[in-house]
């Protein structure tokens, strides 16, 4: 699917949608974040198991963090009492 990013008429920022169908990704957006969301669509359009570096590594810091923090609750709840 074709993308395309349109400069919004009287503001300083930018819509995404999609050509055919005329789908909005993005409504008021920079010029910076427009690009980015046109890359990420395009990723995701060629590679159906796309998944971004910074949810991969959201996933793995809140698996590790829960953890401790669980263990070391529980730890200083025992030297408490």
């Amino acid at each position: 699917m074709p993308y395309q990013s349109r400069k919004v008429r009287g503001k300083n920022c930018y819509r995404v949608s999609n050509k055919k169908s005329k789908k909005v990704f993005a409504k008021c957006t920079s010029k910076r974040n427009s690009v980015k969301q046109l890359r990420l669509l395009r990723a995701i359009e060629n590679n159906k198991n796309f998944v971004t570096y910074s949810s991969m590594k959201n996933k793995s810091i809140k698996k590790k963090g829960t953890k401790r923090n669980t263990i070391n609750r529980r730890k200083t709840m025992k030297n408490k009492k």
